[in-house]
């Protein structure tokens, strides 16, 4: 049979039976929107974990408690605090950190010109801008003499002064008031990631550690954190084992705080967005899955329904491999519909997902592509076996089928 002849066939058929196709056709319609969905939020979540500690090095270091190991402590859930002593002792014993900062950090409510609002506070020592790779979009750093006289001026991040002020250069000279002292705003941060490890430093207001203190930002039992960077990433794993074992030693509870890497951050933080894309194409599949299996049942009572149109096809000289074409292929044109009208529909359902939910998207053409391929696969290996068995039908049996 020619290649027309059967397209010509598997149009009427595909035409006459529009209704039962197209609800034979959803559940790959579902599978193939839903695979486009799934993609565009992983590859979202992926950019969104790289946007987040894209102001990060990989030879950033952490030092901070280990919570669950304190709670877990009888009797009290205090241990000794860092403090810069401590960074002393970590610097003076290290052989490969260029610098390390302490900070601790507290919500408070902020009152800017008439507005007030609820903002994270930052105490930092000296060096935490060089370290967290900061740089200045106007204004300056503290200088040195802030730090040793815990100055009332605050440094604040570049979505504070477009918020509040009138961009960064508006900002620098401006006041501040929290808990009734008034600061004055030095220096405006350039536009960042999540550069401080979980603080966003675009809506943070920094003050000298001291000054921190001083106001009594947090409460008493609030520990500090050290950030540290080593001289390259390759020297970050003997850093840690330096400051680890500088912290057991000048501390009766060192081994309570935990010293980790920015780069295991970034890794997992890429690979806890890569699962949930796993988990969610695997959702996806299954739809696909479901949708098959309808498309193998409804082949198999279109195969019972044209039992004679099969004998006849067969008595005027069709081969096995015409009549197997010909159902695969009404199956295939199935995929082709179902996945044409899904990926049509995430046009529609992207911008959607966008506008309504705070989920990070991030469309591609390779996930449009994809998922339509998911869809005429899915009508390949589901049609076959049905096409199969219509082919392998006898022609005598065939045409005195009932």
């Amino acid at each position: 049979m020619k290649i027309t002849e059967l397209i010509r066939l598997i149009w009427i058929n595909v035409k006459q039976n529009r209704f039962k196709v197209m609800l034979t056709s959803l559940g790959i319609i579902v599978g193939t929107l839903t695979i486009v969905l799934v993609i565009a939020i992983g590859r979202g979540g992926e950019q969104e974990a790289a946007r987040q500690f894209s102001g990060l090095s990989a030879d950033t270091i952490y030092i901070k408690p280990d919570w669950a190991s304190i709670y877990s402590m009888q009797g009290s859930n205090k241990i000794e605090k860092l403090d810069e002593e401590d960074l002393g002792h970590i610097m003076d014993e290290t052989t490969v950190l260029s610098g390390i900062y302490l900070r601790e950090s507290g919500y408070k409510q902020v009152k800017i010109k008439r507005q007030k609002a609820n903002l994270s506070i930052v105490g930092v020592t000296e060096g935490y801008a060089e370290i967290s790779n900061f740089t200045f979009a106007a204004g300056n750093d503290f200088s040195e003499s802030d730090y040793e006289q815990g100055s009332s001026i605050v440094v604040i991040g570049h979505g504070i002064a477009e918020t509040y002020f009138n961009g960064a250069e508006g900002a620098v000279g401006e006041k501040l008031v929290i808990d009734q002292t008034v600061y004055k705003v030095v220096g405006v941060l350039s536009r960042s990631g999540d550069g401080l490890q979980g603080l966003t430093s675009d809506d943070s207001v920094f003050m000298t550690y001291k000054t921190f203190k001083k106001a009594k930002i947090t409460a008493e039992d609030n520990y500090a954190e050290a950030v540290g960077k080593a001289i390259s990433i390759k020297a970050v794993p003997r850093a840690i084992k330096e400051i680890t074992s500088t912290l057991n030693y000048y501390m009766v509870n060192g081994d309570k705080y935990i010293v980790e890497d920015a780069g295991s951050r970034i890794e997992a933080a890429t690979k806890s967005a890569r699962t949930m894309k796993l988990l969610l194409i695997a959702v996806a599949a299954i739809v696909f899955v479901v949708g098959g299996i309808g498309i193998m049942n409804v082949l198999f009572v279109t195969i019972k329904e044209r039992t004679k149109e099969i004998g006849i096809l067969k008595a005027l000289g069709s081969k096995q491999h015409d009549i197997l074409l010909q159902f695969l292929l009404e199956s295939v044109a199935i995929g082709i519909f179902g996945g044409g009208v899904g990926v049509l529909l995430s046009f529609g359902a992207l911008p959607l997902l966008n506008r309504y939910t705070d989920i990070p998207i991030a469309p591609s053409f390779e996930g449009f592509v994809l998922a339509f391929g998911f869809a005429v696969l899915t009508g390949t290996c589901f049609g076959f076996y049905p096409a199969y068995k219509a082919s392998q039908l006898v022609p005598v049996e065939a045409l005195n089928h009932d």
